[in-house]
């Protein structure tokens, strides 16, 4: 091969790449201009702050509509670390009774922060720790995360509330 095959070899392949860059300069500016048109459609977004005249239904009407049933369903989340037996202790303590039960009061060993909480597990008390468990008690060792839905944590508070 002589130098003026490789010349031409090189020509053609800059040549090439010359008219591949002035068909993408091209096509650049014809569809991607600077100008904005018009919007096809718009969206309509609901107002996301709470309406002033919003209801908020008290803790104990969503509590009195709970079903139990899917409270059992919903304590599956629970039973790796809980039993619903009286006395049967696995990683958390027995929740049987644990409504209306004083706070810390099973046989088990509580973190420091759980044991020195005090009080009585209430409905109320035990909505608000299953929010998520903590920010009730910060500092306890147990790492549910929590149930954000209130209708989900009524359900389990009424199926609770059968284990008496």
């Amino acid at each position: 091969m002589n130098t003026m095959e490789i010349t031409k070899v090189v020509g053609g392949v800059a040549g090439s790449l010359l008219i591949l860059l002035l068909i993408k300069m091209a096509a650049g500016a014809y569809y991607f201009s600077e100008e904005e048109g018009e919007a096809a459609y718009t969206l309509e977004v609901a107002d996301t702050a709470p309406a002033e005249d919003a209801v908020v239904i008290p803790f104990a009407e969503v509590l009195a509509a709970a079903d139990a049933d899917k409270g059992a369903r919903i304590f599956n989340k629970c039973a790796a670390c809980h039993a619903v037996e009286q006395g049967v202790v696995k990683v958390g303590p027995s929740l049987f009774g644990i409504v209306d039960r004083a706070e810390g009061s099973e046989d088990f060993g509580y973190s420091n922060p759980m044991a020195e909480l005090g009080g009585i597990w209430t409905v109320e008390n035990l909505n608000e720790f299953l929010i998520k468990p903590s920010s009730y008690v910060p500092g306890t060792s147990m790492s549910f995360g929590g149930l954000p839905k209130e209708k989900d944590r009524a359900n389990l508070i009424a199926y609770l509330a059968t284990l008496q």
